[in-house]
């Protein structure tokens, strides 16, 4: 019976991989397929089975993957309710009590940019930049004067988009280099994300800042 599961999850895992759905609007917070994947084996045997017998069927795609995807997006959402701003002159009133200018900082580096966050205690950090680059830590202590490196001009792929999100119990929050839904074909805007009480925000970063030195090698 362990071999048969051990199998089962084998093909999941390889079917999940050729799976490029994403959430709807927390995708910055989560790698989607490994949230997918770990609801999958904590289910039971039974289940476990049925899931890989579907993947063995439809190939390298699994046709129930964008529903079963937005089921776990809502469940991970927890009822919260989204907001989004960027398209208004609403604003958002601050994040963890301070202005959204005060709390992002921006600092440009003669290699790229870093950005330091108005905040202190424990969150679970997540990176996606460089093309498929990743990288994530689990309860990170973060403070203000910590930095992170947003754009390093001598990696490969630097000009790409990328996403930083810093998630905890209490608030969560991220900025995203995303298509902009305004403006000239190709161009992208800096997306703020702030998920607190019950309630997710997007808004553009913009609106607050100057977003000209985060979108330099995006937006020659």
């Amino acid at each position: 019976m362990a071999q048969r599961t051990e199998r089962n999850i084998i093909s999941i895992k390889r079917t999940i991989d050729q799976n490029y759905d994403k959430f709807k609007h927390i995708g910055v917070f989560y790698l989607e397929k490994n949230e997918v994947f770990a609801k999958i084996v904590s289910e039971g045997e039974e289940s476990i089975a049925r899931i890989a017998d579907e993947c063995r069927e439809g190939g390298v795609r699994w046709r129930m993957f964008p529903k079963y995807l937005n089921k776990l997006e809502t469940a991970l959402l927890g009822g919260a309710e989204i907001v989004d701003l960027s398209a208004t002159d609403e604003k958002i009133d601050g994040i963890c009590g301070k202005p959204v200018a005060e709390f992002i900082r921006v600092k440009e580096k003669a290699d790229g940019i870093a950005v330091s966050f108005d905040a202190t205690g424990k969150f679970d950090i997540l990176l996606k930049a460089n093309r498929n680059g990743k990288f994530s830590v689990k309860g990170l202590g973060v403070t203000p004067d910590t930095e992170f490196t947003l754009v390093n001009e001598l990696t490969a792929f630097f000009e790409d988009r990328y996403s930083l999100a810093l998630k905890s119990d209490s608030v969560s929050f991220a900025i995203s280099a995303e298509d902009s839904k305004m403006g000239k074909k190709g161009s992208a805007a800096i997306k703020l994300y702030v998920l607190a009480d019950g309630k997710l925000t997007i808004d553009d970063l913009g609106k607050y800042m100057d977003t000209a030195p985060m979108l330099l090698w995006i937006n020659p």
